[in-house]
Order: C-alpha cells, then sequence, then structure tokens
C-alpha cells in the first residue's frame, strides 16, 4: 500500500526522525533522500546522519571529508543539479545527493532554525513486522519506521540487547528527563525479559528504574519518532511491527 504520512517538528533545536517507509513495489530494501519533501520553515533546517561515537559523520565530497549534513534547494533557488537535498558544504548545489540511501529503520537528526518544519515521507507501508539491526557498537539512530503511532511495549529487542539502551534528545542535544516517583531522570530505557524476574513484568523499564518496579511499555512512540541506539556489543537488533 502506497501512502505518505508527515512528520512536523514543534520546537526548534535538534529533533530525531526515522524513515517510516519501504520502496513501492519491494517488500524490504531501502528509500533514499529522495523520498522526503521538506515545507513549511524548512529553509535553514537541515537533517545530517551520525557516527556511533555520537558525532556527525563524513562523507566524501570533491576529495574532501565533509559533514553527511544536508540541506534542501528547491527549484526556484536554481540548485545546479535540480531540486533536492545538498551537502551544507555544496555551497553552490553542483551534486544532487537524492540518492543517498536510508535503510529501513536508520533515523537521522533534524535541526531546525524555527518551529513549522515538515518533512513528508513517500513509499509503501511495510505488510510485515521488520527488524532493524545495527551494525556497529556506540550510538546508533532508530525510531518509529511506522506511519502510525506505536508505544515502547510494541518494539521487541533480540539478539545481544542485554546490555543495550533506547534514550529521547531534547532540542538541545542532550537526553530528555521524564519525571519516575518524585524524580527527574533520564528518559532512558532498558528491556527487562521474564526470566530477569522484573517487579511489573516482561518489558521497557527506565534505567534509573533499578529493580524494574513500573513497566514502562505504554510510553507512546509518534509516527516517525525517533530515538537514539546505545549498545555495549553488535548483534543487537530491535523488531518494529508492520502497521497494516
Amino acid at each position: 500500500m502506497v501512502g505518505y504520512q508527515n512528520k512536523g517538528f514543534e520546537n526548534s533545536g535538534y529533533n530525531i526522525a526515522a524513515n517510516t517507509f519501504v520502496p513501492v513495489g519491494v517488500e524490504k530494501g531501502e528509500v533514499t533522500l529522495g523520498s522526503i519533501t521538506p515545507s513549511g520553515t524548512w529553509e535553514d533546517s537541515s537533517i545530517s546522519f551520525m557516527t556511533a561515537g555520537g558525532a556527525t559523520a563524513k562523507v566524501t565530497f570533491k576529495g574532501n571529508q565533509v559533514a553527511a549534513k544536508y540541506v534542501y534547494w528547491p527549484a526556484d533557488w536554481e540548485p545546479e543539479d535540480g531540486a533536492g537535498w545538498y551537502l551544507y558544504a555544496d555551497d553552490d548545489a553542483t551534486v544532487n545527493q537524492n540518492s543517498v540511501v536510508l535503510p529501513f529503520g536508520n533515523g537521522f537528526l533534524v535541526q531546525r532554525a524555527e518551529s513549522g518544519a515538515t518533512l513528508t515521507y513517500a513509499g509503501e507501508v511495510s505488510t510485515e513486522p521488520m527488524t532493524v539491526q545495527f551494525p556497529n557498537n556506540g550510538y546508533n539512530i532508530c525510531g518509529n519506521c511506522s506511519p502510525v503511532d506505536i508505544t515502547l511495549g510494541d518494539i521487541t529487542p533480540a539478539g545481544t540487547w542485554e546490555d543495550s539502551s533506547i534514550s529521547f534528545m531534547t532540542a538541545g542535544g542532550a537526553t530528555a528527563k521524564v519525571t519516575f516517583k518524585g524524580n527527574q531522570v533520564a528518559a532512558k530505557y532498558v528491556y527487562w525479559p521474564a526470566d530477569w524476574e522484573p517487579e511489573d513484568g516482561a518489558g521497557w523499564y527506565l534505567y534509573a528504574d533499578d529493580d524494574a518496579t513500573v513497566n514502562q511499555n505504554s510510553v507512546v512512540l509518534t509516527a516517525g519518532e525517533g530515538f537514539l541506539v546505545q549498545r555495549a556489543e553488535s548483534g543487537a537488533m530491535l523488531t518494529i511491527p508492520s502497521a497494516l
């Protein structure tokens, strides 16, 4: 089923987003930057990708290593290589980057100068659950890659997940905070399987909840909302349910 999904951002600053579709006619595959169209107050906004160490990734451009940070040039800005996404370092819009691949489930940082920016994703809804595997230790960006809202309880970890966690970020780039038993703690979540005997049942718990007393499976993740994945070793996986 082909669909479109708009992802809006309420506040200026940093946000995390995840692509929400597979390519049209392909059950499991990859979409590209060209499948995403910005609108609203996007002129001073950008998207960027991150290394396992948490820094902005680098790509090769005209023989140099530059930040994997992309801006959108509409047709009326007269980009040399046509409307679309360009590296921030490409001041004259000489090499269109619409073909850059966005693997399903992998996310990116969105940085905006003002509120009102929107991204529209185009593609096909996956008809079956999709498993996202993280190739490197350290930080990764993932998210709700379904075009509908889900909860943490809908996300199932597998593989070497025991020492891994997911966390959410503020507009300033720091780890977000939530209230837990009267205190402000990091919005960082770990998974307790049944054989660990969590007090409130198998599922997701705040990292600060050492005894697994308050299950967090009901925490909502809006369509396209992203989060950081931090892993202690390779082989960790997350399964995102199909929207159908």
